[in-house]
């Protein structure tokens, strides 16, 4: 039984990567596309949806990153293993990305003072085939999603690229049929908006990881008061969680105050089953001491 699990978990992983793999190769390979052919129609509003397909390549790359780098072995230089790699490249990505923004606004504000033709048609037929680019891809994702917790977040990159194809397809209709261009400028400010949301999350999510800071799915609270809870318990201090990724490898560390008569081992195991069933904390040390223990300078 336990061999069958084993060989069914390597299938799903097997299936998840293949899945990412392909996603990658077309989410990239149109993003050439599309940038190309926002160029030769003039079409800012297809720009800014390449752009935004590129967030969405970035995301699918970091997914096949952690699949790679999950299964490289720790070593005695790098105790937690490869994994901050793909938080770094996320922090950079947000910037590029921000930059790209700023980029786009810029050019809008120039068409809106100076509007420029649009060829309407080419951009409604790179639009149409983008956003087919897009729909074919969240459904190879689905299909391994629910199996991974990592696809599934490369998934919902890829659906909220869909409404910048929709919002470019509306623009192109709108120019095809009305030759009204300052259209192209509105979807690409609207686009542009949606690449700073999803850079900004990239940004602020990497730089908690980065700075160790608390991780936003586990209320620190809640973990103070659970070991508080636990009969025998004194007081915590020291209490510090983080994580090496957004979503993997938590640790947690503390000093917990106990009375004299406390069944130290039995303690530990139950807090050690506690964190991972409630919390999702898979790392616990744990300083059990009695009241009046020195402390340490930095000590909280």
């Amino acid at each position: 039984m336990f061999a069958s699990g084993v060989l069914m978990d390597d299938l799903h992983s097997f299936e998840s990567v293949n899945a990412l793999k392909l996603a990658f190769t077309v989410t990239l390979t149109y993003f050439f596309i599309e940038l190309i052919g926002g160029f030769l129609s003039n079409s800012l509003a297809l720009i800014s949806d390449a752009w935004h397909m590129l967030n969405d390549v970035v995301a699918l790359l970091f997914a096949l990153l952690a699949s790679w780098i999950a299964r490289r072995p720790l070593d005695n230089r790098k105790t937690f293993g490869y994994y901050r790699s793909e938080v770094i490249a996320a922090f950079l990505n947000g910037i590029f990305l921000c930059v790209v923004v700023i980029f786009i606004l810029y050019e809008a504000f120039l068409r809106f003072m100076s509007p420029v033709h649009v060829e309407g048609l080419s951009m409604l037929v790179v639009a149409f085939f983008g956003l087919l680019v897009n729909l074919f891809t969240a459904h190879i994702l689905h299909r391994s999603g629910e199996r991974s917790l990592n696809v599934r977040g490369a998934f919902l990159h890829v659906v909220s690229d869909i409404f910048g194809s929709i919002g470019a397809i509306s623009a192109a209709l709108i120019i095809h049929f009305t030759g009204w261009f300052l259209v192209d400028s509105i979807i690409s400010i609207v686009i542009g908006l949606l690449i700073l949301y999803s850079s900004g999350k990239f940004i602020m999510d990497s730089l908690n990881v980065l700075l160790e800071g608390v991780p936003s799915h586990i209320d620190l609270k809640a973990v103070e008061e659970k070991i508080l809870s636990e009969e025998g318990v004194e007081g915590v201090h020291d209490l510090h969680v983080w994580c090496v990724t957004p979503d993997k490898m938590c640790i947690l560390s503390a000093h917990v105050v106990v009375g004299d008569d406390v069944d130290e081992k039995s303690l530990l195991s139950k807090l050690i089953n506690v964190f991972r069933k409630d919390f999702g904390i898979d790392h616990v040390t744990i300083q059990f001491e009695t009241k009046g223990f020195p402390k340490s300078v930095y000590e909280h």
